[in-house]
């Protein structure tokens, strides 16, 4: 009251403190649910070498929490989410790893010197393909706000104790069982036996599909238009209620229509949740804050659809109210977010590597980006800060499998063990695909079983996740290396043509 001023308030962000308590619930189960069913496939599919992976993530999990505890970082529920995808993302290193040691045994090293030389060649990959990840945590630190923030530093705080994890816990543990005990084998299961599969020729039809899948999303973002955005970047509130008896949407809207708002309402729904399963959302744009001055604007819906629909009994609300200004706000800020993580990754690529193979990334990115938010579009969601943090995320997890395979590229060309860059290409794809295909289904398990457990607080964000994962595999295994060899040899080409003789002309 004493301020010479008036404020005015330009977003809130209200949770029911029952939601509260049932997002944590959730969390929890999933997490503990998910880090058992990553052990168990580690361990059964890498035996030792898997029960040494998995003491290395449950400290992952452990130093993780520590290090939140240390700077004092509160856990939200995106937090909780971003230790969930660390469980399935801190496997890649050790999958990197030990699929090296396998190379290794099998062209004659012993088991000592397998396990050295799987370290020392498998190090520059796990470093690169980590480093890129933090690069996009680091950005969403930046320029994020909130639930984003919150994420991005459990993120961030997961990649660094993986890659010590990984690379050292690991490795301890190697050297104390040689010297106290008499390891002589590290028996593995293997998807592919023997790959041969020629990846350049697939290449034609892949771009065929690529494109064929961006066009499509190019015409769900025209058709959408502005309804594709919610209250985050349009301003606007987002309520979501639990119920006790279903309402069909078309009369909730009308009921809202008839009392002066321009609303949407969808239902979400979650089976396998122990709570927060059932929802239905209510997106209200324009200003409603200052539809009652007595009570929030949840409550102000709560009350006026209860009155209307007394057997809905709504309730356990979570409200995002957001004015015009602040909407702008966030637009710029997941603009730039996106902006600058697909430059800071091919700045970094290009250093490590050379332009070719950052364009290259780029391009990738930007492939799964569009295809990823053009199928969820059309399952009829709307983008939000969370739907932009999960973009952002899929852009590091995609950069993964693309760098790794970059890295093989670059060590087979310096050994010359193919004749062409095609071929190296090739082999390259084919060297990596047993590591790609692993480290995509533990994430992809990870993430699907936060998509079932979780609710549906954080349903979308799971989701893009989800479309990620299988877009980004893709991506990495039949176009960005292919478009690689095509780059180059398009390259070698004009350096030919303006090195060949200049023929007089008669």
């Amino acid at each position: 009251g004493s301020f010479p001023f008036q404020i005015k308030v330009d977003a809130v962000f209200d949770t029911d403190p029952k939601l509260g308590a049932s997002n944590v619930a959730n969390g929890i189960w999933v997490g503990a649910i998910s880090l058992v069913l990553v052990a168990i496939f580690m361990c059964v599919y890498y035996r030792v070498a898997g029960v040494i992976s998995v003491v290395a993530l449950a400290l992952n999990v452990v130093l993780i929490l520590g290090a939140m505890a240390a700077f004092n970082a509160t856990l939200t529920l995106p937090g909780i989410a971003g230790i969930i995808l660390t469980i399935g993302m801190a496997v890649d290193a050790n999958v990197l790893v030990f699929e090296r040691i396998r190379e290794e045994l099998k062209s004659g090293k012993s088991l000592m010197n397998a396990v050295d030389y799987g370290y020392q060649k498998a190090f520059s990959a796990v470093f690169d393909a980590n480093l890129t990840t933090l690069i996009t945590s680091i950005i969403l630190m930046s320029v994020g706000t909130g639930a984003i923030k919150g994420f991005a530093v459990t993120l961030s705080i997961g990649i660094l104790t993986s890659l010590f994890t990984a690379l050292f816990v690991t490795r301890l543990i190697f050297d104390y069982l040689f010297r106290y005990t008499h390891l002589s084998a590290l028996p593995m299961l293997q998807f592919f036996k023997k790959t041969e599969f020629n990846f350049n020729r697939m290449w034609s039809k892949a771009m065929t599909i690529s494109g064929i899948l961006i066009l499509l999303s190019i015409v769900v973002f025209f058709v959408r238009g502005r309804s594709m955005l919610g209250v985050d970047f349009t301003g606007g509130t987002q309520v979501t209620f639990t119920y006790a008896e279903q309402i069909p949407q078309e009369k909730l809207e009308a009921a809202l229509k008839k009392a002066g708002y321009d609303a949407t309402v969808t239902y979400k729904y979650n089976a396998a949740a122990a709570t927060d399963n059932s929802k239905v959302e209510i997106l209200v744009r324009g200003d409603l804050t200052k539809a009652n001055a007595n009570e929030s604007p949840m409550d102000h819906l709560a009350t006026l659809l209860n009155k209307e629909f007394p057997t809905a009994k709504l309730s356990n609300g979570l409200e995002s109210s957001i004015g015009g200004l602040i909407g702008w706000e966030f637009t710029k800020a997941a603009l730039l977010a996106i902006a600058f993580s697909i430059v800071g990754i091919g700045a970094y690529v290009t250093l490590r590597y050379e332009f070719t193979y950052a364009l290259t990334s780029i391009l990738a990115l930007l492939h799964d980006v569009i295809i990823v938010t053009g199928i969820f579009l059309a399952l009829g969601r709307t983008i939000s800060l969370t739907v932009i943090a999960a973009l952002l995320t899929v852009i590091g997890y995609s950069i993964n499998d693309t760098v790794v395979i970059f890295d093989r590229i670059r060590e087979n060309a310096s050994l010359k063990t193919c004749k062409t860059y095609e071929e190296n290409v090739n082999l390259s794809i084919n060297q990596t695909l047993n590591r790609t295909m692993l480290t995509s289904l533990t994430t992809f398990i990870v993430v699907f079983v936060l998509f079932l457990g979780a609710g549906v607080a954080i349903n979308d964000f799971v989701l893009i996740m989800m479309l990620g994962i299988i877009v980004g595999t893709y991506s990495s295994v039949f176009l960005a290396g292919p478009m690689v060899a095509l780059m180059r040899r398009m390259r070698s080409k004009r350096e030919s043509m303006a090195n060949a003789p200049a023929v007089e002309k008669r």
